[in-house]
């Protein structure tokens, strides 16, 4: 048994694939023939689009861009980055400690890479500083058992980023 499709669908399926029934989707193309072999109006909107497809294949096909036009595009198109060779590697010693940069961060200027490396060196120190003190502050810890305290709140920490949905009794 096949499905029965509207006008109004047989009109975006022309629409989008055409009048040649093999690009139509599988699913409706018995159904749009069905509809095609009843209906006056699919027929016509089916003979429009028909129109559409031999203009469009009658049209000549464009020509290239010019040599000129390529060339520029050519040149504007952004570079692979090439890995270092041996010799660059060898003759790293002879120039410094400049050109060691370049050959391990070959990107420009490694101010930005190197200034994300501190503050995320920081922001780890200031994390860990904090997470200790606020348990001394709120009581989760005294000071003679801050370490088993520290490595509860560290698995609680763990269960909480992981998204655990269900937790040991002594948490509850």
């Amino acid at each position: 048994m096949t499905m029965a499709i509207t006008l109004d669908r047989f009109r975006e399926i022309v629409g989008a694939y055409g009048a040649a029934a093999h690009r139509w989707p599988v699913a409706e193309c018995a159904a749009a023939l069905a509809l095609v072999a009843e209906n006056a109006e699919a027929r016509a909107l089916l003979d429009d689009a028909l129109q559409l497809d031999l203009m469009l294949d009658a049209a000549p096909a464009a020509e290239p861009a010019s040599d000129l036009l390529i060339a520029r595009i050519m040149a504007a198109r952004p570079r692979a980055v090439v890995p270092p060779r041996a010799s660059v590697v060898q003759s790293v010693p002879r120039r410094g400690l400049l050109s060691l940069l370049q050959v391990l961060w070959p990107y420009g200027s490694a101010a930005f890479p190197a200034g994300a490396l501190a503050a995320s060196i920081m922001l780890g120190v200031g994390f860990g500083a904090t997470a200790t003190s606020t348990m001394v502050s709120l009581g989760l810890a005294d000071t003679t058992q801050t370490a088993a305290s520290t490595s509860e709140f560290g698995e609680q920490l763990v269960a909480i980023a992981f998204a655990e949905n269900t937790y040991p009794e002594e948490w509850q």
